[in-house]
């Protein structure tokens, strides 16, 4: 499964197979207890922490798209700062999507021939639910 965390696209396999595994951080029992809204708090507090997340830890956002795949519908996150800033966490905005798996593919052909422009993203993804 391909998932899109803001402007970067994660090979996240089945998200549910992920967490039963044993490499991945947390137990799948954990998993179970956690609520949609502890994951979007942990998203954002690491995006709080670093807005390049996706760039700058691509691990720490892979596996907060697979927790996200897990518990909705969708595959696209985007976390960013509002335009009268950030002072915590919760003040940063959020949007999740449902993509295409068209333009998923498409975006990620972009990202592996190394053309890939935050740009891209907006107008295939973000712009296109306004």
């Amino acid at each position: 499964m391909l998932f899109l965390f803001n402007d970067v696209i994660f090979e996240i396999g089945q998200p549910t197979e992920v967490i039963q595994s044993e490499a991945f951080p947390i137990t799948s029992a954990a998993f179970v207890k956690m609520r949609l809204s502890e994951i979007v708090t942990l998203a954002c507090e690491a995006v709080f922490a670093d807005i390049q997340l996706p760039h700058n830890q691509p691990e720490v956002a892979k596996n907060l798209s697979v927790l996200l795949a897990a518990k909705i519908a969708a595959n696209a996150v985007l976390i960013g700062v509002p335009a009268e800033g950030a002072k915590e966490p919760a003040d940063l905005g959020l949007r999740m999507a449902e993509v295409s798996l068209l333009t998923i593919a498409h975006l990620f052909q972009l990202q592996q021939g190394g053309t890939l422009l935050p740009q891209h993203v907006q107008q295939a993804v973000w712009q296109s639910l306004q």
